[in-house]
């Protein structure tokens, strides 16, 4: 069974391209998977009714939504669509987490109207925060077959609760690389330490370190060294080159336990990441694991 066989999507209305939806609907095709579409009717505030006005986030888009789902449904996908009255998309998507269970949240990201969208700056971190599954964030990227995954792993900790964490991880990204027919990349970074003196094109010791750490760490795997990198800087820019270096379908993170290198790839830095990013993003929360 796929780790992501009951999606959660949320449909947002600033798009006409529906991204979300549409990318689900590809993975739970791939995955036999089962989708819940979820639009939000915001709620009036006191303030609002007294000006007679009402903001509704699905307004024009429920019928295009409804036309998409019903498409869904003749190509043999599983897929339902709901509507919740709530204040913001948010409490939409924490009462529908408290109704049901989800393998995986997929919300739509543009970067280039971060000012505009209802999940720019910190809405991102809002989102990943009330979620109690991982999240994908999905923009205009299309996935590629014979693509790449690039998953980001943190090496430094030794506890068993981390090596637990990274094997998800491994295992999460190897799922979707499987159902997007791409390769899988493992990488990790580091910061130089100034005081170590090394030869010029020769590894440094960190360098060496780190990848020694890596290949260890993955030999179960049985992964080629081809797929396995280890680069000078911080997650925040590190991230983005390597997704652009390997034109990758998604970057895969973990979130809410690193304490390592990937410690802020958390709260803003997940937004500040997602704004670098020309592909998806799948954030993996250390909660949702068993």
């Amino acid at each position: 069974m796929s780790s992501f066989s009951n999606i959660l999507t949320l449909a947002e209305s600033r798009t006409s391209d529906l991204i979300a939806i549409k990318k689900s609907i590809i993975l739970a095709k791939k995955s036999n998977g089962h989708v819940t579409v979820l639009s939000t009717r915001q709620k009036p505030s006191s303030y609002h009714r007294w000006l007679n006005k009402t903001k509704h986030n699905i307004g024009e888009h429920s019928e295009q939504i409804e036309r998409l789902v019903s498409f869904a449904k003749q190509q043999g996908v599983a897929i339902d669509y709901e509507i919740r009255d709530e204040k913001d998309q948010v409490s939409a998507l924490k009462k529908q987490l408290e109704h049901d269970q989800y393998d995986l949240v997929i919300a739509e990201h543009r970067k280039e109207e971060s000012r505009l969208w209802s999940f720019d700056g910190a809405e991102y971190s809002r989102l990943l925060n009330a979620s109690n599954t991982s999240v994908l964030f999905v923009g205009e990227h299309k996935w590629r077959n014979n693509g790449n995954i690039l998953a980001a792993i943190e090496t430094e900790e030794n506890s068993l609760n981390h090596h637990t964490f990274n094997d998800e991880i491994i295992l999460k990204s190897s799922d979707i690389a499987k159902l997007l027919m791409s390769n899988i990349h493992l990488f990790n970074c580091y910061l130089e330490n100034c005081s170590i003196s090394f030869r010029e094109n020769m590894p440094t010791l960190e360098f060496t370190q780190h990848l020694d750490n890596l290949t260890s760490l993955v030999k179960a795997y049985h992964l080629e060294d081809k797929y396995l990198h280890v680069e000078e800087g911080l997650a925040d820019d590190v991230i983005p080159i390597q997704a652009d270096k390997f034109d990758a379908n998604v970057v895969v993170i973990g979130c809410g336990e690193h304490k390592g290198w990937l410690a802020k790839v958390k709260g803003h830095t997940i937004d500040y990441v997602l704004d670098n990013l020309d592909c998806d993003l799948l954030a993996l929360k250390q909660s949702n694991l068993h």
